[in-house]
């Protein structure tokens, strides 16, 4: 090859390059179509002093309960409402939240930000960090023996 043609090589190989590297792919985010979103499945919690329950369905309901490690529990709440997708791997729930034992019981309407990690097959509650959710089961309707 001449030196005319390697560097002309070298300058077309060069340019190709350049423009990959500034080239800004787009990736779709999200699930491929026809998979269920990941959230759907029981997911469960074992914190100190704290095991929790969230059911999440393919239509856009859930339904939670949490309750105190002592036996019997010294409080116990209950959630149920709707889910949607906010964002890549966050969702936002809302719905009651009820909650009873020691000292009254509490019953409010509540709006929270759950966020899914992939890599771990983790939820946590954007507004509680410190409770993290390990999956369960796929299935919403799994069975779950007990809270120990």
């Amino acid at each position: 090859m001449s030196l005319r043609a390697s560097i002309g090589l070298c300058i077309m190989l060069s340019g190709i390059i350049l423009v990959a590297g500034c080239t800004d792919l787009h990736w779709e985010s999200g699930i491929p179509a026809g998979q269920e979103e990941p959230l759907i499945g029981t997911w469960i919690s074992r914190d100190a002093g704290l095991f929790s329950i969230y059911r999440f369905w393919v239509n856009g309901t859930f339904d939670g309960r949490s309750y105190s490690a002592d036996t019997p529990p010294t409080y116990v709440y209950t959630s149920r409402g709707s889910w949607e997708t906010s964002g890549v791997n966050e969702y936002r729930t809302e719905g009651e939240h009820i909650g009873y034992g020691k000292p009254t019981a509490l019953a409010i309407r509540r709006i929270l930000t759950l966020e899914y990690d992939p890599a771990k097959d983790t939820l946590s509650i954007a507004e509680y960090q410190d409770q993290v959710f390990s999956r369960l089961s796929n299935n919403p309707d799994a069975p779950v023996e007990n809270r120990s």
